[in-house]
C-alpha cells in the first residue's frame, strides 16, 4: 500500500494508546514506536492494558523529586515534566552533547542520571528515547513489553520515565486502592 508516495506505509486513523494497546506484540513486527503524542505512552500504554483492572494505580510522584531537576515542572496528575533546556529548543535538535542554543555539555543523558537515582520506597524504571532523526525520538517495542514483564516482580511505588538526553516526563504508580496518593 502507498501512503503519500511512501511504498509499504499503512495508514490508521486511531488513539494511540487504543491501538498499541490492541496490537503490539512480542512479534518483531515494528521496529520502533514514535511516541509523537501529548501523553506519556508507556504510563498510559501500561493502565491501558498490561495493567488494567490490577491493583496497581496512579501515584503522584514525590515532591522532593522535582528539587533534583532544574527545570522541573509538575502536571495535573501529579506526573513530573523534566527538561534541561530553559530555552525552546530547535525543532531539529540532533540531541548532541554540547546544547546548539546554550553551549551548555549535556554530559549525562537524562535517561542515565534518572535510571541511577536512588529514592527510598521507590523504585525507577526508565525507558531511553533514542534520537532517530533530528527532533524525532523513540524506542523499540520490546522496550514497553519488558518494562510491563518487569513491574510483575516489583514491590510497590514504581516511577515509570520515558527520557532523551534533555527531556523526560515521569508518572507515579502504586500497589493499592487507588485512594492511596505517594
Amino acid at each position: 500500500m502507498r501512503i503519500d508516495g511512501v511504498p509499504g506505509w499503512t495508514r490508521v486513523v486511531s488513539d494511540a494508546i487504543d491501538f498499541l494497546v490492541e496490537h503490539l506484540r512480542d512479534d518483531g513486527r515494528w521496529d520502533w514506536i514514535i511516541p509523537m503524542v501529548p501523553v506519556h505512552v508507556a504510563f498510559h500504554w501500561l493502565m491501558a492494558g498490561p495493567l488494567a483492572g490490577s491493583a496497581w494505580r496512579p501515584a503522584a510522584v514525590p515532591e522532593g523529586l522535582a528539587g533534583l531537576f532544574p527545570g522541573a515542572r509538575p502536571g495535573p496528575d501529579g506526573e513530573l515534566y523534566l527538561s534541561r533546556a530553559r530555552h525552546l529548543c530547535p525543532d531539529d535538535c540532533a540531541e548532541p552533547e554540547v546544547c546548539p542554543v546554550t553551549g551548555e555539555a549535556r554530559d549525562l543523558p537524562l535517561h542515565q542520571e534518572l535510571a541511577a537515582l536512588h529514592l527510598p520506597g521507590y523504585e525507577i524504571r526508565v525507558i531511553a528515547s533514542r534520537q532517530l532523526a533530528p527532533g524525532v525520538g523513540g524506542y523499540p517495542p520490546s522496550r514497553l513489553l519488558d518494562l510491563a514483564r518487569d513491574l510483575g516482580g516489583a514491590p510497590g511505588n514504581v516511577l515509570i520515565a520515558t527520557a532523551c538526553r534533555c527531556h523526560g516526563v515521569i508518572h507515579g504508580l502504586a500497589l493499592g486502592s487507588g485512594e492511596e496518593r505517594v
